[in-house]
């Protein structure tokens, strides 16, 4: 048996740009003009939460969970579809990055809970292991004690049926309809 070494840096390479340096979390790189800065991140060894972002795709920042601080500029921009400037600081890691991500991920399982015990994935769930990356077991959006209604599967196509309560991920959409 062998071992697959491959790690997803989010977001493609870029294409030959010129070298851009700039710091992330107080590590000095130099990366292609182009790049994101969730991959710097990454290329750097700082890892950033995300769910929806893979180097397979282009960016397309819905999950949200990527944010960064990026000194000098307000907001806190998503990492999978922010490129690189020169001289760019940034962080991954701060109190409010860290609530708003749980803000986030609350979001998430209000509408997909983290005890889906009849879900294939269970135990290799990238929303169950963001959740625990940042702390969240549960949500505030979901009342306690009332079901959400399931969902409609759609079995229109002779090879797969889509079932909308199983799947809240644009990733795994975006990957089948590529």
């Amino acid at each position: 048996m062998f071992a697959i070494d491959y790690k997803d840096l989010g977001t493609p390479p870029a294409e030959n740009g010129e070298p851009v340096e700039l710091e992330v979390d107080g590590v000095a790189l130099t990366v292609p003009e182009g790049t994101s800065v969730m991959r710097a991140a990454m290329l750097a060894g700082v890892q950033v939460p995300k769910l929806c972002a893979t180097d397979t795709l282009k960016a397309f920042g819905s999950c949200r969970l990527c944010l960064v601080e990026i000194e000098g500029r307000r907001g806190y921009p998503a990492s999978c579809t922010t490129p690189v400037a020169p001289g760019m600081k940034i962080r991954t890691q701060s109190d409010k990055l860290t609530q708003l991500r749980k803000n986030v991920i609350e979001l998430y399982v209000s509408e997909h809970p983290l005890d889906c015990e009849t879900c294939p994935a269970t135990g290799h769930c990238e929303l169950e292991d963001m959740a625990e990356a940042v702390g969240v077991t549960d949500s505030r959006y979901t009342p306690r004690g009332v079901p959400r209604p399931a969902a409609a599967k759609d079995v229109s196509n002779p090879y797969f049926t889509f079932d909308p309560d199983a799947v809240h991920c644009l990733l795994a959409l975006r990957a089948c309809l590529r």
